[in-house]
């Protein structure tokens, strides 16, 4: 149930001191005195509210349209803070006049502005105030949430002072905190240099604001990690800017959640439509510039920005602001507003809020809000009493396509006069004929861009654990619409959610500030629901936890029993329908105009596309008839050409692309219904890349072929000379070549004789315990070697006798012949496993079976060789010829005959 609070005594009763109705806190900036108020009903615990606490200092002087600096603080002094401070200076007031404004306005908004003009005319440029409404806890333990109201409707006027938050404190146990910001001319200056841009000193302000917030609202018992920015209009459109901006999150996030309330940074009105010929305009009106750079500020926008500043700074703030309200904008679009500066606003609010690009975006809790019409307000009141007449719908259609769009426009216009005429009864009335330019109002400058920024928070490509909410307000307040009673528009016009969020039907109508009045029994049921909607999202990002509706009233109980899905994909975009049947006014549905947002996000994009790059069109096929006819538009028109081409410098870069999930087969099957914009530039780009790709790799083809063929042809080299070499081994093994002469150079040179034997281990070592190798049918043994004048003779050996034993010998089944020469066997015939000599067909450098093996093994026997062994060892010939007694399972070798009498060693 909701929050009940009885108190003993009314606020106003004597029985309260003024001590009482008093409260101090001392914070980090210094101490604050506040007042103890009644939030208008008895059934409510009080609240403290501390009006006019500074976070900025006076942006006077040199001060003036830069960004703020933190107020000084006053830690030696108390601060009464129990009145509102001046508003911000209203630069852009709408029209006061009765009769005009009558002819541009509806009668709800004419009846608004002067609602709310008394409280709006104290006003100075030392207006960064804002007002923390804290209520008594009914939970002394527990941190309260804190929610930011961030004013609207535009950004040219208005003040967070006139808007009280004492009713939604109580009623939802949270801290109000109103602020005001620079406007117009004064926080939206927007200039740009060759290098850099400025003119978000408004949006510095809400930082400011922010920051100070977070320093000092732990005194007052708020939740410093758990603050969340509300605001409509103009102010629902910085706090979007904000939620995409780095510089709220240098650390940890200045602000957790949002709400957004008919307005979005994608709308076509939230950016400045053209800053730097405001900026000039308002130069030239206060002679800071001469005609001639006017005409040609060139130069001026390549390094004289600040000599123009400094001499702005020097006028007064009257000056300044009866110039800037001779300069209006385009109609439906903004002259001093939000621009791209690269610090607030690093990027295109398009790419900001993107899947690739918008992490900080999606990081905060999202709920957004719309009424039926918000639109309302810019139809004069005889039409929306009375209906429109055809050529006015034209000549409306017109200045929007004019005003939004540079190419293509008689395509654009022809699309939309065919999507909103009902072609059942084509003929039709003037109330129809109003009742379709209110929707292509709505549709264009509020559903359309607030469902992209729905789409795009909720988008489903990265992990992450915010939340998106969205609920259409068609609640109408029966005496706010008795004036409209026959003029057949049903639902909600602008603004129309904001007191019953803030909780104004339920004040006491002798306590009533007259900002909103006229509310039924029906309409405080709604109100605490919506309260109870708003504070639950401001503490949890959920607006059903951790408060349940209560039941007081049938509206209550209605809503009780209805669950408010998330808005996403996977919901198909479910979203609360709130008070658009009296009977049923809590209702689910899925995709809101979910038609007419596909052909503004969609088709007209498509449109809109300004063709295929090389292809020249006409500059008239853009232009609609009678272009230049100002009777043939309505309201305020874009200028034929633009401005000069002044040097504006891009936005940087966006950030690195995070990794993306790749969406479910489910997510991808219900994804946007909108179009995607295609234009023949990109065709073009994307044929470029392709051609470039193709080059790239043909030429890394040609590249990889040339390299193999290189290698090719080096290859049979290599395998000629390994052939080579094969080749003389043979040749040198088969007795084809007995003169075989080493080289010093050669791989087949003889090696040194090594060393003696250190002992006589080695002398017991036999030639057989050295293993032999085969490889292809050839033993891996040792090649005979000649020295000086030394010959062999060989006998020829047949291949087919050679075989693989497991043990390596040779079998001796084949036919050998050889020649004996004179000579004492140095080994006994009866040792069966030792060999003698070098193989035929061995390489002389094996390390196990050439040269170096037997020169080890016969070293070893050498200090025997006079004695001689009596178990068959070496002995020496008549003739010193060293020889070696065949065993009988070896093949027969070539004895070997030298002229000459060798030492061992000198033999080697």
């Amino acid at each position: 149930d909701g929050p009940e609070f009885f108190l003993a005594f009314p606020i106003n009763s004597p029985h309260f001191s003024g001590q009482e109705l008093s409260r101090t806190v001392t914070t980090n900036w210094g101490v604050v005195v506040g007042e103890l108020v009644s939030p208008g009903t008895n059934d409510l615990p009080p609240v403290t509210q501390y009006l006019g606490i500074p976070y900025g200092s006076a942006p006077v002087s040199s001060d003036r349209f830069n960004m703020v600096k933190s107020a000084p603080k006053w830690t030696h002094s108390t601060k009464e803070t129990k009145t509102l401070s001046p508003s911000c200076v209203q630069t852009g007031l709408p029209e006061l006049s009765e009769t005009k404004a009558m002819k541009l306005m509806s009668s709800q908004r004419f009846d608004f502005v002067h609602r709310i003009l008394p409280k709006l005319k104290i006003q100075s440029e030392d207006c960064l105030y804002m007002n923390i409404f804290v209520p008594e806890r009914l939970q002394t333990m527990t941190k309260l949430s804190v929610l930011v109201l961030v004013h609207g409707d535009e950004y040219g006027w208005g003040a967070g002072g006139p808007f009280n938050g004492t009713t939604l404190a109580s009623y939802g146990q949270i801290i109000v905190v109103t602020i005001n910001y620079r406007l117009g001319a004064f926080g939206f200056l927007g200039r740009c240099e060759s290098s850099s841009c400025r003119g978000n000193e408004g949006m510095s302000d809400i930082v400011s604001a922010l920051t100070m917030l977070r320093g000092i609202i732990d005194a007052f018992g708020g939740d410093l990690s758990n603050i969340s920015l509300m605001g409509w209009g103009s102010g629902a459109s910085l706090i979007s800017l904000l939620m995409a901006s780095p510089i709220t999150a240098p650390n940890q996030r200045l602000f957790r959640r949002a709400i957004l309330l008919d307005g979005t940074a994608l709308a076509p009105w939230a950016m400045a439509e053209d800053p730097q010929g405001a900026f000039l305009d308002l130069a030239a009106k206060l002679h800071c510039v001469t005609p001639a750079t006017k005409k040609a500020p060139t130069t001026l926008f390549n390094g004289g920005i600040d000599e123009v500043i400094k001499c702005m700074q020097d006028h007064s703030a009257d000056n300044i602001t009866r110039i800037a309200q001779s300069i209006h904008a385009p109609s439906f679009l903004t002259s001093f507003g939000p621009i791209i500066d690269g610090q607030l606003v690093p990027n295109k609010p398009t790419i900001l809020f993107s899947p690739q690009f918008g992490n900080l975006f999606r990081e905060v809790d999202l709920m957004v809000g719309t009424a039926s019409f918000p639109s309302h307000h810019l139809l004069g009141d005889d039409e929306l009493k009375n209906g429109m007449a055809a050529e006015k719908r034209d000549k409306m259609i017109r200045t929007l396509v004019r005003n939004l769009y540079k190419f293509h426009r008689n395509e654009i216009m022809a699309a939309i006069m065919n999507e909103y005429t009902d072609w059942s009864n084509p003929k039709e009335s003037s109330r129809a004929l109003r009742d379709s330019v209110l929707s292509i109002l709505t549709d264009s400058l509020y559903v359309a861009p607030l469902i992209r920024t729905l789409r795009a928070h909720s988008s489903d490509e990265t992990s992450r654990n915010s939340k998106t909410f969205f609920f259409h307000f068609g609640h109408e307040t029966r005496s706010w619409s008795a004036e409209q009673a026959n003029s057949g528009i049903r639902g909600s016009f602008s603004g129309d959610h904001i007191p019953y969020l803030l909780g104004y039907p339920l004040t006491r109508k002798d306590n009533e500030d007259k900002l909103y009045n006229g509310f039924d029994a029906d309409d405080r049921g709604l109100s605490r629901v919506m309260m109870t909607y708003l504070a639950n999202f401001v503490k949890s990002g959920d607006p059903q936890t951790p408060t349940k509706i209560g039941k007081h009233t049938g509206m209550e109980e209605v809503f009780s029993r209805v669950a408010w899905p998330q808005y996403n994909q996977m919901n198909r975009e479910a979203y609360l329908e709130i008070g658009v049947n009296r009977d049923n006014p809590a209702l689910v549905k899925n995709y809101y105009r979910n038609a007419h947002v596909g052909f503004w996000s969609g088709l007209v994009p498509q449109l809109h596309a300004e063709g295929r790059e090389g292809v020249t069109v006409p500059e008239e096929h853009h232009l609609l008839p009678d272009y230049f006819k100002t009777e043939s538009f309505y309201g305020r028109v874009r200028p034929f050409g633009g401005r000069a081409n002044l040097p504006i410098p891009p936005p940087p870069m966006p950030p690195t692309p995070p990794t993306m999930v790749k969406p479910t087969q489910r997510e991808c099957s219900e994804t946007d219904t909108t179009l995607i914009p295609i234009s023949w530039r990109c065709f073009k780009r994307m044929n470029d890349c392709l051609s470039l790709t193709v080059a790239v790799g043909c030429g890394l083809l040609f590249l990889n072929i040339c390299i193999f063929f290189g290698m090719y042809r080096m290859c049979p080299n290599n395998h000629r000379g390994k052939k080579k070499l094969q080749l003389q081994y043979q040749t040198y093994s088969a007795g084809q070549n007995p003169d075989v002469q080493y080289s010093i150079n050669s791989p087949l040179a003889p090696l040194p004789p090594p060393p003696p034997p250190s002992s006589d281990h080695s002398a017991s070592l036999l030639i057989d315990d050295l293993p032999h190798h085969t490889t292809n049918g050839v033993v891996c043994g040792s090649l005979p070697r000649s020295n000086g004048n030394s010959h062999y003779s060989r006998g020829t050996v047949s291949s087919h006798t050679y075989t693989t034993h497991h043990h390596h010998h040779l079998n001796n089944n084949g036919n050998a012949h050889h020649h004996h020469h004179e000579q004492e066997p140095l080994l006994s015939a009866s040792q069966k496993t030792s060999i003698a000599g070098i193989r035929a067909g061995v390489s002389p450098t094996c390390p196990r079976h050439g040269r170096t093996a037997i020169a080890n093994a016969a070293a070893s026997r050498g200090n025997s060789l006079a004695s001689g062994a009596t178990l068959g060892g070496s002995t020496l010939g008549r003739e010193g010829h060293i020889g070696f007694a065949p065993p009988p399972s070896s093949i027969p070798i070539e004895e070997i005959q030298s002229p000459h009498t060798h030492t061992f060693a000198q033999f080697l």
